[in-house]
């Protein structure tokens, strides 16, 4: 159950004839909470998942640290290796992209495409105010999407560094300088957009064929039972 990306926290408690589990672990910047009591006749009761959302990344690890110390004061210890390997609860994958951002996606990705081509040859310098607000934009619609791939994530926010610093730049009189840089950006961003986009859609037709897959062979091995 451990991996980089989500780091895992896994504690047990012993009462008379119960056992308490407590989970922590994180997915993506949502930090998630699950309990568990066994009972001695084997029954099982899951309490409710409590999740929690993070803006950034930063504060999470802490935050990890002092729930799990929080239930250490209530008697909980860490689960030994051999209790570990037996996988008391399974973190669910992280959450998929929506949809429904693809087509704003699309249009951002051409409104991109279209100030960067006019910032490359127009040298008007209010056009850097249309880039930088619109690179904003794009970035606010990315950040708040859940699931967004990691590669994509790190590449707004970089875009989003990069804003800031034309933006100063553009505050020393340096404006028809930093021009074709503002030029570049809008047109990697849209190309990224697009890419996105992209890739969502060849993950879900390799899906929908793996699992046309898995239905023929199912009824081909059917077919050679019922023979």
């Amino acid at each position: 159950m451990k991996d980089k990306q989500a780091p895992l926290i896994q504690l047990k408690r012993e009462i008379s004839q119960t056992v308490d589990y407590w989970v922590c672990y994180r997915v993506g910047r949502t930090l998630y909470q699950v309990s568990v009591q066994e009972q001695a006749n084997g029954q099982t009761n899951q309490g409710e998942i409590t999740t929690e959302r993070f803006p950034f990344y930063f504060g999470m690890k802490q935050r990890m640290r002092q729930l799990a110390e929080e239930k250490a004061a209530l008697g909980f210890r860490p689960l030994t290796e051999a209790e570990q390997a037996a996988h008391v609860i399974e973190a669910p994958e992280e959450s998929s992209l929506n949809p429904a951002f693809f087509d704003p996606a699309i249009r951002l990705a051409w409104l991109l495409l279209g100030l960067g081509v006019l910032l490359f040859v127009l040298p008007y310098e209010r056009l850097n105010n249309f880039a930088f607000g619109l690179g904003l934009y794009v970035w606010y619609e990315t950040f708040r999407q859940a699931g967004l791939p990691k590669f994509f994530r790190r590449y707004f926010h970089g875009m989003f560094g990069a804003l800031m610093i034309l933006q100063v730049l553009s505050a020393f009189e340096l404006e028809r300088e930093i021009q074709p840089y503002y030029a570049t950006l809008s047109v990697l961003s849209a190309v990224m957009l697009v890419l996105l986009v992209v890739q969502y859609h060849w993950k879900e037709t390799d899906q929908i064929a793996q699992d046309e897959s898995v239905r023929i062979r199912k009824i081909k091995e059917y077919t050679d039972f019922e023979e």
